[in-house]
Order: structure tokens, then sequence, then C-alpha cells
């Protein structure tokens, strides 16, 4: 990434934590209504151990990355130990990620991105994505997100967040396309996206599945005759959309601040079920 990943990850993960030490510990997230303050704190711990640690290894494969995490040391009771610990958490994770380049191996969550790079620009957005969830937390202004760093989000979404469901889909599902979202920031170009749904009983126990999933289309003529949709808004706004933080995008001035979703009534209502996932 041209962005600089460390002076973010820095910069917003104390922002967050100042936000945080300013709320109770059980105040509610509202962008994420099962966690409080203080599970936002450890939340932001854990994942920067993890991946500290991921990188130290440097871990290359699923089992040895599923050891670290069912070896982490339990939470610290009380909030001056989250505090310290995540501390401690956020400056290994800046010192493995400056002591490596991209292009060395680490494990990734999905197949298709592998090595530092991948977790560089993950925690980029997961840093910026939780600094929102603060403020939000605390009741304080949303700091606004810089276009660049917000135009990447809306990528890392597009080829990383979502795409990755498909890894995830058992045997026994059917999957079927259902609807065609052109994702469009500002005046720039779109990014045809496939939403498709997978459903099927599971066999062990019979119960019913039925999810979105959605993947880039690089050939326009893939799209076929599916309903489509146009969704479109500021770098800022989509970012904050695609990862599910809407109620962000109610705190921001201006009209560009908005996205717009628009077209056939069946894409989208598939577009709508596919941000409700969500993206804690």
């Amino acid at each position: 990434m041209s962005i600089d990943a460390l002076d973010i990850i820095r910069t917003e993960t104390e922002r967050s934590v100042a936000a945080l030490a300013a709320a109770s510990p059980d105040q509610q997230v509202p962008t994420c209504p099962d966690w409080t303050a203080d599970d936002l704190l450890w939340h932001i711990a854990e994942v920067h151990e993890f991946w500290a640690a991921i990188l130290a290894g440097p871990v290359t494969d699923t089992e040895q990355a599923q050891a670290i995490e069912e070896g982490k040391d339990p939470r610290p009771e009380g909030r001056e130990g989250l505090l310290a610990r995540r501390q401690e958490a956020t400056a290994s994770l800046l010192s493995q990620l400056e002591a490596h380049d991209d292009e060395d191996p680490a494990w990734f969550w999905y197949s298709a991105r592998q090595g530092v790079g991948i977790t560089r620009r993950m925690q980029t957005h997961e840093a910026t994505i939780h600094r929102v969830d603060a403020e939000l937390t605390a009741g304080r202004p949303v700091t606004p997100i810089p276009a660049d760093v917000a135009a990447d989000g809306i990528a890392h979404v597009l080829e990383v967040m979502w795409p990755a469901g498909f890894e995830w889909i058992p045997d026994w599902a059917e999957i079927r396309p259902v609807a065609v979202a052109e994702i469009r920031a500002g005046d720039g170009d779109g990014r045809l996206l496939e939403i498709s749904r997978w459903s099927g009983t599971r066999p062990r126990d019979g119960q019913e599945f039925d999810a979105p999933v959605a993947r880039l289309l690089e050939d326009p003529a893939q799209a076929g005759d599916l309903p489509r949709a146009v969704v479109t808004g500021s770098a800022q706004a989509l970012d904050l959309w695609a990862w599910g933080r809407e109620q962000a995008i109610e705190r921001l001035a201006g009209d560009e601040d908005r996205v717009r979703v628009q077209g056939d009534s069946a894409a989208i209502a598939q577009v709508e079920k596919l941000i409700a996932e969500g993206h804690d």
C-alpha cells in the first residue's frame, strides 16, 4: 500500500484507546451491540497480540495459527490490566510490521492472499474502523477517514473480506447468483460485484442455512441478466457502509457523505442483506 500503514495503525489505535478510556467500562458499543467498551478494548489487544505472534513465527499454516489462538493468555481483569495488555500488544504488532517486508511469508485466513502485506492492510483498516466504533461508544464526533485510506478500505472489502466467504461454504451447500451491484466511489470507475446466496441443510443436525456471499466480476459479460443495483457515495461513506458502520455515516455532515443504492428492487434487497451480515 502507498499509505503509511504503521502510522495509521498507531494513530487510530491511540484514538480508540483515548475514546474508550473516557467511556464507562460497560458502555455498549453501538455498532457491535454485544460488546461493551472494555470488550472492544480487549478485542483490539488480542487481535494485535495474535497477528504479532503470526508475524514473529513466522506462522505459515492454519494449524500453527490455531495453536497460537488456543494458547493465548486469558483476558486481564479490570480496565488497567486491559490498557497495559493493549499497549504491549500494539507495540509488538508495530515492531513486527516494521521488521518485515510485504512479500515475507505469513499465514492469513484467506488462502488467495498470504504474506505480511495482507496483514498490514487488514490491520490498517481494522484499526480505522474500530476507532470509529470507539468514538461512537464514547459519544464523540467521528474523525474523518482520509480519502486514500477510505478508498483502500472499500477495495479491501471487495477484494478480500467478501470473496473469502466462498472458502467457508460447506460442500453440501448450493450456491446461486442473485444480483449484480456496481460500487462507485465519487467520480471514480465502478466495480462490479456479483452477489450470491449459499443455502442448504446441514447433514449432521438438519439445520437450515441461507446466507449471502459476494465476489468481484472482472468481466462485465459475466453479469448476465441478473437484477442490478448501483451503489454510490463518497469513499468515506462507502468505506463505512461496506464495513457495516452506517451509524457513523449518520454523524457525518454533507450530502456527499451518504450512500445511495438505486436500481432493481430485487438487487437492492440483496445488497441490503449482504451489508446486514456485518463485519465485526
